[in-house]
């Protein structure tokens, strides 16, 4: 593959506009760029670890709002390379203290060889209005490929209010692009807070709102406001839908609401005050709800399509002790995982969509929340209980086997997993209130999300690449 590419992105017209921040690709211009076939066999080679550097923007001194979008940008995409793990990165206390890169010739190719780089990603910003143009070049440092552009990108149209949301399509592609990775850049996290019930004048009962952020904490933004309970968002695929769970009618039901339009949300579950609808899950193609309720009497796990037709009870449960909760899906939707209580304690199953070929799981205690791995993994996440408090547990669904992600500290519950797979979200108390953290395969807590509040029921959007 040749990657020495010029690609023009127009991003001017893909905020989101409940956010405002979050960007997509809406069209490209290719065109050939001089390189060197040693830098081409590097970048298209996936397993090769690249260490690039990020050297601190080129401030114009005569402009501070595109200073300010430039450093923006410079520190988001850091942050975005950073969370993948796929190129190794000068440190930003080390990148910090070289000289900002005006252009080619005035790198300082030896001290960066001193650092380990094997590229130094450098970044020109310019602005027409509201307007933002970013120019990213990258550079080979060493002998051989020193002042050599291996690879080059022109983001045109984004906006110096939206930096941020350019420097996440950037990385994006970045990562598609150079280590075929489909990254989490422009993904959202929706969540659980109680931080309303902390102002001033806030009703006294429990209240908890639906909130939504960036993948890494940033933007932080109120989607419900009826200072009830609301509970366990779930996105759909589109990235813009949420289904949710509110008490706003007393009795808890399932509320649907696309938050690029202004239109009420829809309630397919169609609660009563005689029954309770929680815990949703899209299936993959965004077209049903599976859910747990108390339709039939007892709990069970139903599916809906998402217009409120075809409601129908797949595990018809005869027994009122024992309890069918937490749906999720399969990479495919051809099988549903879901929790049960019928062998005592609450354990995982798998069934098939239709609701046949029922089979458990899991034999840990204190089994809760479990949340099905894009492909290409094969495992669920799910919370398990420990003395004192709780995991978050990997089962592989092949081979039945179990490993641990959390280790025991604080209280961590209600995984979901990121699109490409590769972390999962969740809450904790390891420092104090619960909080939503992202953590690693490996176990490394990545990033902490939230620190306002009690903030619970994560949920990683499943939006797709442009």
């Amino acid at each position: 593959m040749r990657l020495a590419v010029v690609l023009t992105i127009c991003c001017a017209a893909c905020a989101v506009a409940i956010a405002g921040h979050s960007a997509r690709v809406i069209a490209a211009r290719m065109a050939p760029q001089q390189t060197s076939t040693e830098i081409d066999v590097t970048l298209s080679n996936p397993s090769k670890v690249l260490r690039l550097a990020i050297p601190p923007f080129a401030a114009s001194g005569t402009d501070a709002e595109l200073d300010a979008a430039g450093r923006t940008v410079s520190e988001t995409l850091w942050t975005d390379i950073n969370f993948e793990e796929e190129f190794d990165l000068v440190s930003r206390d080390a990148a910090s203290k070289m000289p900002p890169v005006d252009s080619i010739d005035a790198i300082p190719y030896d001290r960066w060889v001193e650092l380990g780089a094997d590229f130094v990603v450098a970044l020109h910003a310019k602005r027409d209005g509201a307007a933002l143009t970013i120019d990213l070049q990258f550079v080979g440092v060493r002998t051989s490929s020193a002042k050599k552009i291996g690879y080059a990108q022109t983001y045109a149209s984004c906006t110096v209010a939206a930096a941020r949301a350019c420097a996440h399509v950037i990385a994006d592609d970045l990562h598609k692009t150079i280590r075929r990775l489909d990254g989490v850049a422009q993904t959202r996290l929706a969540f659980v807070s109680d931080r309303d019930a902390l102002r001033p004048g806030a009703p006294a009962r429990p209240t908890k709102e639906i909130y939504i952020s960036d993948y890494d904490g940033e933007n932080q933004r109120r989607i419900t406001a009826n200072q009830v309970l609301n509970l366990a968002p779930s996105w759909a695929p589109d990235g813009n839908t949420l289904a949710y769970v509110s008490y706003i009618a007393q009795s808890p039901d399932i509320f649907v609401r696309n938050l690029l339009e202004a239109r009420p949300p829809s309630r397919p579950a169609a609660g009563t005050m005689q029954m309770e609808n929680m815990m949703p899950a899209f299936s993959p193609d965004g077209t049903k709800i599976a859910f747990s309720s108390t339709r039939s009497g007892n709990w069970d796990i139903w599916v809906v399509n998402v217009d409120g037709t075809d409601r129908h009870n797949l595990t018809n449960n005869a027994n009122s002790s024992v309890v069918n909760n937490c749906p999720t899906w399969s990479p495919t939707g051809a099988q549903i995982a879901f929790t049960s209580t019928r062998a005592g304690s609450n354990q995982i199953y798998v069934m098939n969509a239709d609701g046949t070929g029922v089979e458990r799981l899991t034999s840990d205690p204190g089994v809760d929340r479990p949340t099905w791995s894009p492909a290409p993994f094969n495992d669920i996440a799910y919370t398990s209980g420990i003395p004192g408090g709780h995991d978050i547990n990997l089962v592989d669904v092949a081979t039945r086997q179990v490993r641990v992600l959390t280790s025991g500290l604080g209280n961590n519950s209600s995984p979901t997993f990121a699109p490409n797979g590769r972390h999962v979200a969740f809450y904790t108390s390891r420092w104090g209130k619960e909080q939503i953290a992202i953590i690693d395969r490996k176990g490394n807590i990545q990033l902490r999300v939230t620190t306002l509040g009690a903030n619970t029921f994560p949920s990683w959007s499943r939006t797709p690449r442009s």
